[in-house]
């Protein structure tokens, strides 16, 4: 495959994984559609296998955080945390459209640091 042709193949997938990201195409997460299409890069020759490893193994920590916060910001879900702080929010900013968001943001803010 030519240099170009694997370029906008690459363009494409990743056109592809992010346009699923948003959509969420039956409830799917966005692994389903962007290992396929990170596989089919590396297979294309678009970049090798090492390069990836090499990415793969400097991101690893950054990978890592990332999945632990995903994890923690599920199992907050599931246990209504997200639920909860949004009722309180709704109640205190009483019917403030500004208070409500400086609240969201605070509350971003915190959770974030």
């Amino acid at each position: 495959m030519s240099t170009s042709t694997a370029e906008a193949l690459s363009i494409g997938l990743l056109a592809l994984v992010l346009l699923c990201a948003v959509v969420r195409p039956w409830g799917w997460p966005e692994a389903v559609v962007a290992v396929p299409a990170a596989g089919l890069v590396i297979a294309t020759g678009a970049i090798s296998p090492a390069h990836a490893a090499d990415e793969a193994e400097r991101l690893g920590p950054v990978i890592g955080f990332l999945a632990a916060v995903l994890v923690l910001a599920q199992l907050c879900d599931d246990e209504g945390l997200f639920r909860a702080c949004g009722a309180w929010m709704a109640r205190a900013s009483a019917g403030s459209p500004r208070r409500l968001l400086a609240q969201v943001f605070v509350a971003a803010s915190v959770v974030t640091a």
